[in-house]
């Protein structure tokens, strides 16, 4: 345990360590109080330090005691708490041969009675301050006024400039003096932005991380100069101590920064403009993917709103013939088929019916004046499936196009080029494209479901052409990777088309328990699924012409 001896001799009070144990019985167990010689234990002093400071100020005003003399440099700063609380102390000297530091400087700063002080060297910029206190007088005993290397290079010679430095560099390793004076001016600096390393070590950027953040320093900048340094170990620190202080660091603004050399980034430039036109490139391509995405997704919201309002302005069409349609003359029934999983509702008689189903030769004599490819109105229970069915001369034209003949990725309803629609041949295929929204075929899907295909009601599908009413018996539903062998209308011997309808009834997923002969007439639904690798096909029978 450190002791402190304090003697006072006529008009001068002298402090050092005790360097020799004196007997336990003689100190009282640990202290010893006498008007010459006092002796406390470091621990006491710091538990009682009031208690100390008021013993003394009494020896020493009974003593006229003006001086005080401090031996060790270890102890200046806690002996210089106990002469502040003391008034008649005006002169004080500081013994040992090292400069003041910042924390003895803001304790002797407290000190108002302070008239002379005696130290061994104090930085200038330390010195300015004190010297605002005109009743001080200062001796210096260094020959040579003291002040480090990292002063040195930044001339931080001045309390101004040490307040006001926005810009330092590091040139050299730390020594003892530097890391005393680094944090004595981030101590004072209000105003720094910019720290530049020039000779790296890691042990030195450790040690201005702990200061700055200890000291709550914002906005500051930690450039490192990459020529003659080692830039792996530069990368390896900087990592370390991100990976360590990242909440501490992104706080305060504590950034980094690597100055790489001419001759460095002459090395690198190759790799650096690949490096930079690779970034370019993804960027722009991103940008321009982003740019055709939008740019689809809204040209598909609008064709698809396009189809919507064509599908609206057929129902208007349908609803002003109703108008004019005597309902009397309907059939005493109609099952109104509702979605999947709802039990159907059989209407009374008298209730409305879209007027197609019976006086579709005036809704056919409206569709013509608005196209004239209008061939037919296709219906399948359960469904969207409810349009009026268009030919052109070859298949490709309704791929692209709406009912309007208008320019449309989503296309329409439409029939086989080679189909005769007034003599029937024996396969009449009907195309459409699978649309998300649900529109066109988007809903032929539906059909590959048990709780669907298993519904009697949803069996029979209605193809109106503009001389016939037909209806047409479900035999066969699947789903097969893309192949063009159910893709024929005629077949120029029996034995060819018994071969057909044998390979489209062996395909069902369901058996509907149908007898199909050469003497029938097949119905094909045709559209795309999964990405356009497989088609979704239904094949029915002409039941009713």
């Amino acid at each position: 345990m450190d002791k402190y001896i304090f003697k006072i001799s006529k008009n001068l009070l002298s402090v050092s360590i005790l360097k020799k144990d004196t007997p336990k019985d003689d100190l009282n167990n640990t202290n010893i109080i006498d008007t010459k010689e006092i002796v406390f234990s470091k621990d006491y002093i710091l538990e009682n330090i009031d208690l100390v400071s008021s013993f003394l100020n009494v020896i020493i005003i009974k003593k006229n005691v003006k001086k005080v003399s401090i031996k060790d440099y270890n102890i200046i700063l806690l002996i210089l708490k106990i002469i502040n609380n003391i008034p008649n102390i005006e002169e004080i000297h500081l013994k040992p041969d090292k400069p003041v530091n910042y924390k003895m400087f803001l304790s002797l700063l407290e000190n108002k009675a302070l008239k002379k002080l005696d130290v061994y060297d104090i930085p200038k910029y330390l010195l300015e301050r004190l010297d605002t206190n005109k009743n001080l007088e200062i001796n210096i005993r260094s020959e040579i006024f003291f002040i480090s290397n990292f002063m040195s290079i930044n001339d931080l010679t001045t309390y101004s400039n040490i307040y006001y430095k926005k810009n330092i560099m590091i040139k050299d390793i730390f020594k003892n003096e530097d890391y005393q004076d680094f944090e004595t001016f981030i101590n004072i600096n209000n105003h720094l932005k910019t720290i530049n390393i020039i000779y790296f070590n890691y042990i030195d950027l450790l040690f201005i991380i702990k200061t700055l953040l200890e000291n709550n320093k914002h906005n500051i900048k930690i450039i490192i100069e990459e020529k003659d340094n080692d830039l792996k170990l530069i990368y390896h620190s900087i990592n370390k101590i991100k990976n360590e202080y990242e909440k501490n660091l992104n706080d305060i603004n504590i950034s980094f920064k690597i100055n790489y050399s001419s001759e460095f980034k002459t090395n690198n430039l190759v790799k650096q403009i690949n490096i930079n036109i690779l970034k370019i490139c993804l960027t722009s391509v991103i940008f321009l993917i982003l740019v055709l995405m939008g740019v689809n997704y809204y040209k598909n919201y609008s064709q698809e709103r396009d189809i919507q309002n064509i599908e609206k302005e057929l129902k208007q069409i349908i609803h002003k013939i109703d108008a004019e349609y005597n309902i009397d003359n309907q059939d005493p029934e109609f099952e109104l088929i509702e979605p999947d999983n709802i039990t159907p509702v059989t209407t009374p008689k008298n209730t409305y019916v879209s007027s197609y189903y019976k006086n579709y030769v005036k809704v056919f004599e409206t569709l013509l004046k608005i196209n004239s490819d209008t061939k037919g109105w296709l219906t399948v229970n359960n469904t969207r499936i409810d349009y009026p069915v268009v030919q052109a001369t070859d298949n490709e034209y309704y791929l692209k196009r709406d009912y309007n003949q208008y320019k449309n990725s989503m296309g329409w309803v439409f029939m086989d080029f080679r189909n005769n629609i007034d003599v029937l041949n024996q396969n009449t295929i009907i195309y459409g494209h699978n649309i998300n929204g649900g529109i066109m075929f988007g809903t032929l899907r539906y059909v590959l479901n048990s709780s669907w295909y298993t519904n009697k009601a949803n069996q029979i599908i209605t193809f109106n052409t503009l001389k016939k009413e037909m209806k047409w018996q479900i035999i066969s539903i699947y789903k097969i990777p893309n192949t063009t062998d159910y893709i024929q209308t005629t077949f120029y011997n029996k034995e060819i088309y018994q071969e057909f309808l044998n390979l489209i009834i062996g395909r069902s997923i369901y058996n509907f328990q149908q007898e199909v002969t050469i003497n029938d007439k097949i119905l094909t639904l045709s559209t795309c699924h999964n990405r356009g690798n497989e088609r979704v096909v239904l094949h029915a029978k002409l039941i009713v012409e």
